[in-house]
């Protein structure tokens, strides 16, 4: 039986690709969503799971561990008061709050220091970074309270290794790599976890975003499935890992970042100017 089951899951950012994957892969693991984006997600649990999984199942055993949408609603986490207006719709849907918060939305511009303009960068740290830090202190005392609770952060390999051409962007992978490792440090042995995922490139909106000065795509030959990225999640969440790096690639970087920091530095700079 999973250790997610029954649990209540708040999802921020559960339109895009990881949300999508994660609400269907946490459905089946029998837990109790809560859904946010800026435009409120769908509550079909169908539309998550697809009708060729419940078709193969039918009415059987295995049916019962199936989880269940609580609910969904629109939220704009580019405020703090936006960020308490996702808080107060969640307790509509979990008067006690919830059991995990995973900090999945996000987004990104590419493009040097002086190439993306202000209102851009000002965005990704408000939703990647300062929003989870409002969500984590409005959350966490409920958690605190119950002496079990976990914050699940999303933050990238761009959070081990930074390019010039993702400069904000990894500023805020970061940030928010090193506010998991504090929390953890002292929250886990009161009952509150952290794990931080920090995913390779992966095959979701992110990779369309807008890019200002150099323009330059990412091969999808070297981008990583949503579903395999999530599955690594999941069971990170499940083993309450601190630090989860899903795919050989995350973990290859990961490794030389530590063991040859000077050389891999070198590699990126030489990425940034081709």
């Amino acid at each position: 039986m999973s250790k997610l089951k029954e649990k209540t899951i708040l999802i921020t950012g559960a339109n895009g690709g990881f949300g999508r994957e994660l609400t269907k892969q946490l459905l089946e693991k029998g837990a109790d969503l809560i859904l946010t984006d800026l435009k409120a997600p769908s509550t079909d649990s169908d539309f998550y799971l697809q009708r060729k999984w419940l078709e193969h199942y039918g009415n059987g055993s295995q049916q019962q561990h199936v989880g269940k949408i609580l609910g969904s609603f629109s939220g704009d986490l580019q405020t703090q008061e936006g960020c308490k207006d996702v808080y107060q719709n969640t307790l509509k849907f979990s008067p006690k709050g919830v059991d995990v918060l995973i900090n999945n939305a996000g987004l990104a511009f590419k493009g040097g220091l002086l190439d993306v303009p202000d209102k851009n960068w000002n965005l990704i740290l408000d939703v990647n970074l300062y929003a989870p830090i409002h969500l984590s202190r409005l959350f966490v005392p409920a958690m605190l309270e119950r002496k079990q609770g976990q914050i699940v952060n999303l933050s990238s390999v761009a959070g081990h290794v930074a390019a010039g051409e993702l400069i904000y962007y990894s500023i805020s992978k970061f940030g928010i790599r090193a506010m998991g490792e504090a929390m953890d440090a002292a929250l886990r042995k009161k009952g509150v976890a952290v794990t931080n995922v920090y995913p390779f490139f992966a095959d979701t909106g992110i990779l369309k975003s807008q890019q200002f000065g150099k323009q330059q795509d990412i091969p999808m030959g070297i981008v990583d499935s949503p579903i395999t990225v999530v599955k690594a999640i999941v069971k990170g969440m499940e083993k309450r890992k601190l630090h989860v790096f899903p795919g050989i690639k995350s973990k290859t970087i990961s490794f030389l970042s530590r063991m040859t920091p000077n050389i891999v530095h070198k590699i990126t700079s030489l990425n940034d100017r081709l």
